[in-house]
């Protein structure tokens, strides 16, 4: 008996060491790098191992009070989660609804709809045709298909809002020598749009914080270069409206030539170089749900720092996500598709081999 009873803790020992490493290896990758996905994994791998050793531990030791406590925590927890699983698609919808109404009608804004509409409607028509048009077989082979890969997305979308989660939590301290601020697109050809003056206002209020605390007002890069629907380029504009709003116009520097967030970076680094600024020793400012992707290129072009994220409408949250999602997805595409190849492949392997097909 009493070896049972010791080795029915040895699954806790096992998953308490686990939690120990990606705990420990979690703080090793945020001193890295606060902004990037192995964050949210390492994280969502340790509240997993984490929750399962506390509620193995609860049972074993038989704390009856502490366990009715977890569960009730548990339901309180599930219970919005199911009810948010269950309306998905009505949900997305009248976000697509909401966005539709307040933004431009470009297809970058339109993804909620697109997801909405297959929720509701496609999907519940794929199940009808496979549970009575197709065989058994069939059914089975388009399960295998189809689930591995829809759990692999949600694996790294899980991944996304944990690390998100994870930078909200970051705090840069009050002694930076430049902010680097992202541009976006500019309403009317010249005018800065709600979305634009979030990022100066982020950039502005830590800028004027570092000052009263420290004395020193850091540089400001205003990065954007000219669309060709605006008037002047975005640098221009947001260091207009920048001064317009506070800035301090001795510490303002313009970047007017880059079209994407890796020109950003890499052209604002040039003007860092010219005016003998240090370049390991800043931020950039942008929109919280594009954190992740402009770091990745602020290190990219050698730029070693983290970012300031403004704070995104609540009504744009979902669609804004899933777009810089997709689009973290589509910068490391070729591993993306290696993984999904070789799960697809052992996917049908297995049903091959489950079902003595070429037996």
């Amino acid at each position: 008996m009493s070896v049972i009873k010791d080795t029915s803790y040895l699954p806790v020992f096992i998953l308490g060491i686990l939690t120990i490493v990606f705990v420990g290896m979690l703080v090793i990758s945020l001193r890295q790098n606060k902004f990037r996905l192995l964050n949210g994994i390492l994280a969502n791998f340790s509240i997993l191992f984490g929750g399962v050793t506390v509620l193995l531990t609860v049972e074993l030791l038989n704390i009856r009070w502490l366990s009715t406590l977890i569960y009730i925590i548990l339901t309180i927890i599930l219970i919005p989660l199911a009810i948010i699983y269950s309306l998905l698609g009505v949900l997305l919808l009248w976000n697509a609804f909401t966005v539709w109404r307040r933004e431009s009608h470009t297809l970058g804004n339109m993804l909620t709809l697109v997801i909405g509409l297959l929720v509701v409607f496609v999907l519940p028509i794929m199940r009808t045709i496979d549970s009575h048009l197709l065989s058994n077989q069939a059914v089975g082979l388009y399960i295998t298909l189809v689930e591995p890969v829809i759990l692999y997305l949600v694996f790294w979308f899980l991944a996304f809002i944990t690390s998100f989660i994870l930078t909200r939590l970051y705090r840069p301290k009050y002694n930076k020598d430049y902010i680097i601020v992202l541009g976006a697109g500019l309403l009317n050809g010249k005018d800065v749009s709600p979305l634009l003056a979030s990022r100066i206002q982020v950039a502005l209020n830590f800028a004027q914080k570092q000052a009263d605390k420290k004395q020193a007002y850091p540089w400001l890069i205003f990065s954007g270069g000219q669309g060709g629907d605006e008037l002047l380029p975005e640098g221009e504009a947001m260091a207009s409206y920048a001064k317009e709003h506070g800035a301090n116009p001795e510490r303002v520097l313009i970047e007017n030539k880059s079209k994407t967030t890796y020109e950003n970076m890499l052209f604002s680094k040039k003007l860092l170089l010219e005016n003998d600024i240090d370049l390991t020793n800043g931020l950039f400012a942008t929109s919280d749900y594009h954190t992740f992707r402009a770091a990745g290129y602020a290190r990219l072009v050698g730029l070693m720092i983290d970012g300031l994220g403004a704070k995104t409408s609540r009504f744009f949250i979902p669609n804004a996500f899933i777009r810089e999602y997709i689009a973290l997805l589509a910068n490391h595409k070729k591993f993306h598709i290696i993984c999904l190849t070789a799960i697809l492949l052992i996917s049908i392997i297995s049903f091959v081999v489950g079902n003595g097909i070429f037996l």
